[in-house]
């Protein structure tokens, strides 16, 4: 039985719905290339800066238990120009599978230049990076998404100078998921990529000493530790919004990419398991996602998309948001 895995997310068709979330292996075109040759819908760039940066002192990632990763990178990259001239080269190269260019800035001036270059270098999609610092109206260091009347004037700022569709991640981390989801989508985001962000830790017991660089000795958790946690937040978001939801954090094989386009996600990304398993890993989850649909006789993928919320109540649980 052929089965058919494409995925519609607004004007936009992938042709499944893996897709390289932004994240290190997306540090140079010629790694998004291997990414898309190896069968990914779409794959992203690592987050991009208008200037150069270095990121956090070494070691910015420890390896976890479980499949989990513990990042405190710092957001380094080679800059939006030097990886403007080397997706030239390479943009022509990646055929079949959309490419996402993720930008972050510091004010809206920046992220509006930002998007206008990721847009002129072929992106298919942008990727609106909001959970980094930046100076707020009120002067002080915060992120974009505590202030939500400065992050719907960046995102219709954005929405006015390109065309190109913009997907934006956002974080549960200050208890108002649900309240980002709804200003994206009144702002004019084309797709919204909510993503539970948990602040970990880890030790070296011989020293006491937190195995990360960076000063605080803290970082993100990512993995498949994430997961159940991520099916809940893309059940309330999508139950919260009419905009498409992309999944992202904790997917870590086919048969978790079914669950969340069952939870109502039209696609997922993943990083973090590919860091474990290398790029010959699409394969595997594509087939496993094959073979999900052929023992049920499913035709298309998307009929799977949003059946678990038909069993779940109108109203969101929720505590956690809070």
């Amino acid at each position: 039985m052929a089965v058919d895995l494409s995925v519609h997310i607004g004007n936009i068709v992938l042709r499944n719905p893996i897709i390289l979330g932004p994240g290190p292996l997306g540090r140079r075109p010629t790694s998004m290339r291997r990414f898309a040759e190896a069968g990914c819908g779409a794959v992203a760039s690592k987050t991009l800066s208008s200037q150069p940066w270095k990121g956090n002192p070494e070691p910015k990632r420890v390896r976890l238990p479980y499949g989990a990763l513990l990042n405190a990178e710092g957001a380094p990259n080679i800059g939006i120009r030097a990886f403007s001239e080397q997706m030239k080269k390479t943009r022509s190269e990646i055929r079949d599978c959309k490419v996402i260019v993720s930008v972050v800035g510091k004010t809206i001036e920046e992220f509006v230049s930002m998007a206008v270059e990721a847009g002129k270098m072929g992106a298919d999609i942008i990727d609106l990076d909001i959970t980094c610092p930046n100076v707020s109206d009120k002067g002080e260091i915060d992120s974009w998404q505590k202030d939500l009347g400065l992050l719907e004037r960046l995102v219709r700022s954005v929405r006015r100078a390109v065309k190109v569709p913009l997907w934006i991640k956002f974080i549960s981390a200050y208890g108002t998921l649900l309240s980002i989801a709804k200003t994206l989508e009144k702002a004019g985001a084309d797709a919204v990529v909510p993503f539970v962000s948990i602040g970990a830790m880890a030790i070296d017991p011989e020293t006491g000493r937190p195995l990360l660089g960076c000063r605080q000795g803290v970082g993100v958790l990512t993995g498949a530790p994430l997961k159940h946690a991520e099916l809940k937040a893309v059940a309330d978001v999508c139950r919260t919004v009419n905009v498409p939801v992309i999944a992202t954090g904790g997917c870590s094989s086919g048969s978790d990419v079914i669950e969340f386009l069952l939870a109502g996600a039209r696609a997922v990304e993943t990083h973090t398991v590919f860091m474990y398993e290398g790029v010959g890993y699409v394969e595997r989850m594509i087939a496993e996602m094959r073979e999900y649909l052929e023992k049920r006789g499913i035709p298309r993928i998307e009929d799977l998309v949003g059946r678990t919320p038909e069993y779940l109540p109108k109203e969101t649980f929720t505590f956690w948001y809070r």
